[in-house]
Order: C-alpha cells, then structure tokens, then sequence
C-alpha cells in the first residue's frame, strides 16, 4: 500500500465511532434538538421586533424631528426688515466678557492678519492653566479666566503683552464631572472690577488691581445655598452680566429664587424673582420696543424681565433634553433667535408689544440649526453656527439653510467647535485643536488657512482683542499675534 492509501485509510471513521455517535445523539442530544424550532421562533420574533423598532424610527425622522413651522405673515413683514445687526460698539482693544463687548461673539476688529503660514499665526506666549472651560475676558491690557487649581477655584490675571501672571486669587471649590472638572464660566470686567461665577456657583467681585498678588475681594455670594438652588447636571454656566449698576445672575432656585441682582459695588439683593430652573445661557441685555429689558434663557424657555425690579414682561416656553438650553440667544431690533442641541433646533421670535403687554410670537421653528453648546454668530443677516457637528450657514429672515460644512480635508474634524467674527471672517476653533480662518460667505465654505494648535480638547471659544487671539485648550491658555 503506498503512502497515500495509508493517508486515506487514516481518513476511515470506524463503525464504532459511527454508531456511538449516532447513540449519543440520540440519547444526550435529542432535548436540544427538540428545543431549536422554539429558539427559531423567538429569533423571528426578536428580528421582527427590531425591524418594528428600526422603522418607527425611520418614519419619526423622517414626519416628525424634521417638522418646521412657519408664521408666513411674520416672514413677510420681516423680509422687508434689514437683519443684519448694528454696527459692532466697543474697543477693539478690550473684550469685556462672555461673548465681547457686545455679548454676541463679534469682535470690532477688521484689521488683522488673516495670511497665516501652515504652521499658524506667530504665538507671542503660553501659559499653563489648569481645568475648566472658562472663555477669557480682556480689559486695558490684562486677561483673566477662572480655572480649577488642585482642590481650589482661582481667578487668575495675566499681562497681555507677555502672559506674566499678575494675580490668582484661590478660593474653595471644585466642581467634578467625568466631561471636564473646573468652572464653565467667563469673568465680566467692569471699570476696576471683575466678576467671577465658579462651577459650584460661587459669585465674587474682585479688584482688577489688588495690593497683592493674592488678590483682593470686594464681596461674595454662594448662589446655589442662598437661593436654595441645586447644582446643575454639567455645573453652574452661565456668566455674570453688568449692566448699569447691577449684576444679574440666574441661581435657579424655586419659589421665586430663579432670578437675581445685586448692587455691583456693595453685593447687596436689589430684586430675584421667576421659579425657573436655571439653564446653561448667559443673560443679555436688549431694548425691544422701546423698552429695557434682561433676556435670561433658563431650562423652561426665554424669559425677559424688567432690569430694575426683575418684573416678567415676556416668555416663550421652550424645554430641551436635560434642560441643556446653552447657545446664547441673539438679538435683532424686536427679533430674538434661539438655538438648542438634542435635536431641539431653533426658533425665531418676533417680541411684540401689544397694549402694554409683550408677547414672544414665532416666525419659524426648524431643526436645521441645533447648538448643541457653542452659539452662533450674526454677520451681514446670515448665521453661522454648528448644527450639533456640522458647521452651518443659514439666513436668518427665513430660517433656510445655505450651507452645511459636514467633513473637513484636515485629518482632525471640527467636532463641537466655536466660531469668533471679526470683520467679514470667521475664526473657528474645533473641539480637536483645529483653528481656521474662513471667510463669512453665503456662498459657501472658503477656508483661507488652517493650523493645529492642540491635540487636547478645545472647548472653550477663542477671544481677539487688540490684535491678539487667546486660545484655551484643557491645560493651556495660548496668546497669537494677529497685529499686521
């Protein structure tokens, strides 16, 4: 027999083996065999469940988050309306708080340096920082943030020219979230003074110019004990606003504790009033119709209340997923445009004032816009934001969409990121590090250059102010030249 026969012959299964297993599955297996056409049955069902599943969602995508609405009365009074909002107020040397001078993320500056190499604009300096996602304020040559400091809060000041640190005043507090630990909030400067609200809600006004390096406080509050407020899921958000001589606050407690001002020199109550809980917007000031008022966005809806005494004029109910109402509402003569993520979308409001009373009426509801937390910017009557991640341009008179920037060509997407205005461009600073330069066109996505600044994550939107562009990642506070 040759080798191969032997191979072949190995290849034999004897009769034995045969018929032991044959008598095995008939004696041990036979139940489970038994058992598989009712497994089959339950498989059907389940596919059949998931296939339902599949499709209500499809058919919910499809008739209902993608439903709009639209006031075609109102659009046709505001089709004869310029919506591009007023000239930029302010030095463009300073960058008072959240948002710029005019809390609408538009810097005054136009002439800057917008011919980067591939690298990026010249860095003039870098600063560690420590955690949080605090914007910067910039006044008369200094910056100032808050960050979490080991067990600590600080507010910390820095010479604008060169980043000496000038004073850090430290405080208890330490607000832990598995997205990021540290305040959320951008200081105010006012004159000779700063206002700081911490992730645990702590208020302080402190000198711009203490005697010491430790720094110096004027008064404190604790918001969230005072007012019987609990902390928010994502800590307390929202940046103080001075406006006269108040400052306004959102506390978030109920029983009339939703609201809050106080005396901006003595830290003494002037008024609180609404039972709202607090959401993650700041307040803005507006006169609409004549008349003064302050805009809070709280995690019920916008409200706006009279400035002196906290009184409600108006409100528009609008609730999101966990109460994340975030992106800061912008504000166009009577007209007001609100922006949420979670698939919440956005609304243009007409306030109207109808014999003494006002009235939030819509224009149009859409989901083409959703902030998820970076707001938008108002240039030339088109808005440009991030529809969760997708950069987007869309006209604000009719709520429709000219662009959308899904993918970008750099290796690292934009994410969540934020956009600054500044003259006819915008300076966007994605969630990875990416920093680009584009213009502000309907037309289309025009990228004039692009650099990676981090590799961490950049949440936190960039500020320009006397030619300098300061941009925070998770550990750094960055300073470029953009001077021509």
């Amino acid at each position: 027999m040759s080798m191969q026969d032997d191979r072949r012959a190995e290849r034999i299964i004897p009769a034995e083996r045969v018929t032991g297993f044959v008598s095995a599955e008939r004696s041990g297996f036979i139940s489970a065999g038994a058992s598989r056409p009712r497994r089959s049955r339950w498989q059907l069902w389940a596919i059949g469940i998931l296939a339902a599943v599949f499709l209500l969602q499809v058919v919910y995508q499809l008739f209902f988050t993608n439903r709009s609405f639209a006031d075609m009365e109102r659009l046709k009074a505001l089709g004869k309306l310029s919506m591009a909002p007023a000239k930029a107020k302010g030095d463009s040397k300073d960058w008072p708080g959240w948002r710029g001078p005019n809390r609408d993320g538009v810097s005054p500056a136009t002439n800057f340096l917008t011919d980067w190499s591939p690298s990026g604009p010249p860095k003039l300096w870098e600063k560690p920082t420590g955690g949080g996602y605090s914007s910067l304020a910039v006044a008369a040559g200094r910056v100032y943030t808050l960050i979490q400091d080991g067990q600590d809060e600080a507010a910390v000041c820095w010479d604008a020219k060169d980043g000496t640190e000038l004073w850090r005043y430290r405080y208890p507090a330490f607000y832990r979230h598995n997205y990021g630990n540290g305040p959320r909030s951008t200081p105010m400067v006012d004159g000779d003074f700063v206002y700081t609200v911490g992730g645990t809600g702590i208020l302080h006004c402190l000198k711009t110019k203490p005697a010491t390096p430790a720094g110096e406080m004027v008064w404190k509050k604790d918001l969230l004990t005072e007012f019987g407020a609990p902390n928010l899921k994502w800590g307390v958000s929202f940046s103080p606003l001075v406006e006269g001589d108040l400052v306004y606050t959102m506390p978030g407690g109920p029983d009339g504790n939703s609201l809050a001002a106080f005396n901006k020199r003595t830290g003494e109550l002037q008024w609180k009033n609404l039972d709202d809980p607090a959401g993650y917007s700041s307040p803005i000031a507006a006169t609409i119709d004549g008349k003064p008022q302050i805009v809070f966005f709280t995690a019920l809806g916008l409200v706006g209340v009279s400035p002196n005494d906290g009184t409600l004029l108006w409100r528009f109910p609008w609730e999101t997923d966990y109460g994340c109402n975030i992106a800061t509402p912008i504000v166009v003569q009577n007209y007001i445009f609100i922006s949420s993520g979670y698939r919440r979308g956005c609304a243009l409001l007409d306030i109207e004032d109808q014999g003494g009373s006002m009235q939030a009426n819509r224009v149009y509801e859409n989901k083409k816009m959703c902030n998820h937390f970076p707001s938008c910017i108002l240039l030339n009557g088109y808005l440009y934001g991030f529809d969760d991640t997708r950069l987007t341009c869309m006209e604000l008179a009719t709520g429709q969409v000219r662009w959308k920037k899904i993918s970008f060509e750099d290796r690292t997407a934009m994410g969540k990121g934020s956009i600054l205005g500044a003259g006819n461009y915008l300076i966007i600073l994605g969630e990875h590090g990416k920093l680009a330069l584009a213009d502000a066109s309907p037309e289309g996505y025009q990228e004039k250059a692009a650099c990676q600044v981090s590799e961490r994550k950049c949440w936190t939107v960039p500020v320009l102010a006397d030619g300098r562009l300061y941009v925070r990642d998770e550990k750094t506070l960055m300073c470029f030249d953009l001077r021509k």
